[in-house]
């Protein structure tokens, strides 16, 4: 009896969550879908500014920052960082931040690695990739979006969880039965069941990593509790002015990062904006896991080119390997392009869960206002 009691309100609680974050569900899939090549898709989309013809002549990071800096005419653009390109074809993106405005997006200027020529300028925000990202983490309405977003993803883990739990088989003989999908009045309620379940570790570790990035201070205290050691932050990264206030050049920053880690592939400089900040240099090692922007650091004394602290992969501790795998699986890149296209598909999941969530439930309440219950609606609600 009392098992009957539990499992049906669990019934209830799938089906409320679906019926009412479910739509929510699917726009921060389908976004998500999009986003697992939102590199490929925003080239494809704009070629003229992002891709370039291969060539063996490369400029210096110093003459393809000077040339975005003299691009960035708008009144308050300082320098941040910049991203040597992504392929043999692709472009330079240097960023800007608008210190005239602190609620306007990031100003991206593109530059050819070739001959230091500006290919293009764009907002961050106000294009369609990193609109869709803006829908996907933040519904387009700042921190509450964010906060909504991460319930949602908190949601899910229990819509999750109750269905497989709905699902799972009382007996032994029925495994078949559990996976089979029946053509007719049973086959919406069947496609349901089996998606979600096959579906379900996907969705669990998707959202569950999605949870993390929105709010890492809830997670980060409950995961060092159980692994208990992070390597400390306690490093000294300020750089020692001088009075010439003459500093080192980029390029002469970005070799003695490279110098400490030969092997490594170089993914991003940060430049100082303060006479006390440090060149922040970003690598991947061979093994990284996150292959789009690297887990390696080296800062760097912006004026005698001192190294002042080094964070290296390789000497990671368990809860840094933790919280270093969590984007890279949220995105699938932590198993390359296959990883890729399996996110690709599960982002897609929420969308075939709800409509045929949605078809079960408006079958049952259509059933149920003609008094005559079925015998999949009296199974379902059992």
């Amino acid at each position: 009896m009392l098992n009957h009691r539990l499992r049906r309100l669990w019934v209830i609680t799938h089906r409320w969550l679906g019926l009412t974050v479910g739509l929510l569900f699917v726009i921060i899939g389908l976004t998500g879908s999009l986003l697992v090549f939102h590199h490929t898709i925003d080239e494809w989309l704009n070629p003229q500014i992002l891709l370039t013809e291969e060539s063996d002549s490369i400029r210096s990071v110093d003459e393809v920052l000077e040339a975005a800096e003299l691009s960035a005419t708008d009144p308050g653009l300082q320098l941040f960082f910049a991203e040597p390109p992504r392929t043999s074809l692709g472009v330079w993106t240097v960023w800007f931040r608008n210190t005239a405005d602190k609620e306007a997006g990031f100003t991206q200027i593109y530059v050819d690695p070739s001959s230091a020529q500006v290919t293009g300028q764009r907002v961050w925000g106000e294009y369609l990739m990193t609109w869709l990202y803006s829908l996907h983490y933040k519904l387009l309405s700042g921190r509450p979006g964010e906060i909504i977003v991460g319930m949602c993803g908190l949601i899910l883990m229990v819509s999750v969880a109750s269905g497989v739990y709905l699902w799972w088989p009382l007996w032994r003989h029925s495994w078949r039965a559990a996976f089979a999908i029946r053509s007719g009045r049973r086959f919406q309620y069947d496609l349901h069941k089996s998606t979600g379940v096959i579906a379900a570790v996907l969705l669990l570790v998707i959202s569950f990593t999605g949870v993390y990035m929105i709010f890492p201070a809830w997670i980060r205290p409950c995961v060092l509790a159980v692994l208990k050691e992070e390597t400390p932050r306690t490093e000294n990264k300020k750089s020692t002015p001088v009075i010439t206030g003459k500093r080192i050049e980029v390029s002469q920053a970005t070799a003695i990062a490279r110098s400490l880690f030969p092997d490594a592939e170089f993914k991003r400089v940060k430049l100082p904006s303060k006479p006390q900040d440090s060149f922040e240099v970003r690598l991947r090692q061979k093994g990284e896991v996150r292959k789009s922007s690297g887990n390696s650091r080296v800062w760097i004394d912006q004026f005698n080119g001192e190294v002042l602290a080094v964070r290296d992969w390789n000497q990671r501790s368990a809860a840094d390997a933790f919280f270093a795998w969590q984007f890279p699986l949220h995105n699938g890149e932590a198993f390359g392009l296959a990883g890729r296209w399996i996110v690709f598909v599960s982002g897609l999941l929420p969308a075939v869960l709800y409509v045929t969530g949605l078809l079960v439930w408006w079958r049952r309440r259509r059933s149920l206002r003609s008094h005559t219950p079925t015998q999949l609606e009296l199974q379902e609600s059992k």
